[in-house]
């Protein structure tokens, strides 16, 4: 199968270095050098201290014309709006499949609603180490499910040991099951600087992400609270020597995905008219560190 992959951060890295052993896979970077580097050497992927190279077509995303028909979506949500105004110009796409974190994007993919789309979340460990290799640091599994249309071409994609791949009926619930973890995780992980472990292994950390799940959970729709709190637990601990992405993109002085977490979170509450100030005071706080509008 033919499929394109867009965005050439850790995610799409580590996509197309699965996804590569199988199928035809191009990938489309935002910058000309990286899509060069790709296409000459190929991806290669760290695991369990061995490189593996995969070859993989690549390209810039820019003025690209897409002959996939079945093209992933990688990129961070605050870039998805600029990506989606150009992927409605192309119609050989069949399927399209968006992996981002938080839920602030499905009022972007409302445009989609006439084609075929799913949505998944990504439950790996993965670090960027430069252009061309991805270090897969957290063995999970890729979760797709049907938002719009009839993406049949997504679900027939099968995994293997290392990279397993899973449909689900329910979208709202796997990308709410994901949000509550990346909504206590990240943050905190990122406000503190520490790795993903420290939250349970220091006692005052383990109770600043208590109260914060205590005021997430009021306003999202969880399926049972409790094995939520178990899931961020058993998270925390099978990646305690891991950084989150939103850790990574702080210490690098890069812009976080704090608006489509935590901003999501906070217009929730305002919708249900509940206060939720420690997610205000976490969300104003990492805002200030990215020297952003804390407006949410």
């Amino acid at each position: 199968m033919n499929i394109g992959i867009i965005g050439g951060g850790a995610v799409g890295l580590l996509l197309a270095a699965y996804l590569g052993q199988r199928h035809e896979v191009t990938v489309y970077t935002k910058r000309l050098s990286q899509a060069e580097q790709l296409a000459k050497h190929g991806v290669a992927l760290k695991k369990d201290g061995k490189t593996a190279v995969v070859a993989v077509r690549a390209r810039p995303f820019a003025g690209a014309e897409f002959a996939e028909p079945l093209v992933f979506v990688t990129v961070k949500q605050y870039d998805l709006a600029a990506v989606c105004a150009q992927l409605d110009s192309f119609c050989c796409i069949r399927t399209l499949v968006f992996l981002q974190n938080g839920m602030g994007h499905l009022e972007t993919l409302s445009a989609f609603a006439g084609k075929n789309v799913a949505v998944g979340v990504v439950e790996h460990g993965a670090l960027k180490l430069d252009d061309r290799t991805v270090a897969h640091t957290g063995a999970g599994k890729l979760t797709l499910a049907p938002l719009y249309g009839s993406p049949a071409m997504a679900a027939e994609l099968a995994g293997d040991d290392d990279f397993p791949i899973e449909w689900a009926d329910d979208w709202e619930r796997i990308l709410v099951d994901k949000l509550v973890v990346n909504a206590v995780i990240n943050p905190l992980t990122a406000l503190l600087q520490v790795k993903n472990g420290a939250l349970l292994e220091v006692a005052p950390y383990r109770d600043m992400m208590a109260q914060l799940f205590e005021e997430v959970r009021q306003v999202l729709p969880l399926h049972s609270a409790e094995q939520a709190w178990q899931r961020i637990v058993h998270i925390c601990r099978n990646t305690a020597d891991n950084y989150s992405s939103m850790y990574m993109d702080v210490a690098n002085g890069r812009r976080t995905e704090i608006d489509a977490i935590l901003g999501y979170v906070l217009k929730q509450g305002e919708a249900r008219g509940v206060a939720l100030p420690l997610v205000r005071f976490v969300f104003c706080a990492l805002k200030g560190k990215e020297g952003g509008n804390a407006d949410g």
